[in-house]
């Protein structure tokens, strides 16, 4: 049941798009997979499906996934949602690109919290839809209640949430997401809520699903998870969707068959274990996350004191300001020339993220130590004043 990193030499013996896209002096930390082995449990029910075989039209693990999606939130998250208002998707991103493209209009406004996960900018835009740009207050990351309702007018017809927040590690409070929720329900607005994060909290932190606020959001929300970041299966391709939004629900249901696709086998068979015996290895992988995430604070606190962290409350996931440093190039550009380190650049998240960047510190602590070390190498000689 033990998670474990793997080694830098087992990392670049894959395929995968983290350790394969830059040159082998690079230290990569920017897209989200976990420098960990996958649950063998997962593993074991991948290759329990290739021993036997059985590659055939097969739905009996993908048919239980509904229920045991609403036993997990039950479970995990306080929350039972209507086992008929549920559906599997091969991707969350999917959801969010489908429904946003079935239920909102050519021109329409769609809230971000900025500074936002990149691919929500591109669903957004890549609709012909308006990104309607709502900061998070800078001071905390906190949404702030009089800057979402202004910005809503005629034209507005949905929020997408990302809940815990890609990239800050946010997780909105009750308050703010009464807000929200205000808001959706003044202005019957569309809540597309990505909750994929939800899974991975750090200790006294506690994840709400949005559609708990009340039955009127509830009722305007469709709610997208899987068990891809919290067990690293990203690439199983195998999402959930609770579409509590009656008028979206039946848009989606009138689709032509086989205009979605569907989830795989493997990853269904993988979802299915991770969601029946995942806990114990879910435990473990989170103490291990927080440990991450409190040594590589203690070393910015120490090493780079110039550089404000707030502490992530779920994912991770670090959003690090180096414009203190005034460099020549985005920050993400002059550490990946000077210190031989991949990060995800803060432009990608808006403009709001400028001198920013994002880094992954779900690996090892040597890794984590070797990323740093880099890092604080190359930044020795651009401090202020020196």
């Amino acid at each position: 049941m033990s998670m474990a990193p793997r080694s830098e030499a087992e990392l670049r013996s894959l395929t995968g798009i983290k350790w394969t896209k830059h040159p082998a002096d690079v230290m990569p930390a920017w897209v989200a997979d976990m420098d960990l082995a996958p649950p063998q449990f997962a593993v074991d029910a991948v290759k329990d499906l290739a021993d036997r075989g059985d590659f055939g039209y097969n739905l009996t693990a993908v048919n239980q996934l509904p229920e045991l999606f609403q036993s997990w939130q039950d479970r995990h998250h306080g929350w039972r949602p209507e086992l008929e208002e549920i559906r599997a998707f091969d991707d969350v991103l999917q959801v969010i690109a489908q429904s946003i493209w079935m239920h909102t209009e050519p021109g329409d406004g769609i809230v971000l919290l900025t500074p936002i996960y990149p691919p929500f900018i591109k669903a957004v835009e890549g609709a012909g839809r308006t990104v309607v740009d709502v900061p998070l207050d800078t001071d905390g990351w906190r949404l702030n209640h009089a800057t979402l309702a202004a910005a809503i007018d005629e034209n507005t017809s949905a929020i997408l949430l990302c809940s815990p927040h890609n990239p800050t590690g946010r997780v909105f409070d009750a308050e703010e997401r009464q807000a929200i929720a205000d808001v959706v329900v003044a202005n019957d607005l569309l809540l597309i809520s990505d909750e994929v994060w939800a899974d991975l909290t750090h200790p006294g932190t506690a994840h709400a699903p949005m559609a708990t606020v009340n039955d009127e959001v509830a009722a305007r929300t469709v709610t997208i998870s899987s068990a891809s970041k919290a067990f690293n299966l990203a690439g199983l391709r195998c999402a959930m969707a609770h579409i509590g939004h009656p008028a979206l629900r039946a848009e989606f249901d009138r689709l032509p068959p086989h205009f979605l696709g569907a989830v795989s086998s493997p990853g269904a068979e993988a979802c299915l274990q991770c969601w029946t015996v995942g806990e114990p290895w879910l435990a473990e992988t989170k103490s291990f996350l927080t440990e991450r995430r409190d040594h590589l604070a203690r070393r910015v606190k120490e090493e780079l004191p110039e550089v404000p962290f707030l502490l992530p409350e779920a994912t991770y996931l670090a959003w690090l300001d180096f414009s203190v440093f005034d460099l020549p190039d985005e920050p993400r550009e002059w550490l990946f020339d000077h210190a031989k380190v991949a990060l995800s650049p803060g432009p990608d998240f808006g403009h709001r993220g400028n001198g920013f960047v994002r880094i992954n510190f779900a690996t090892s602590e040597t890794l984590l130590d070797e990323l740093l070390d880099r890092i604080v190498g190359a930044i020795s000689d651009a401090r202020p004043n020196r």
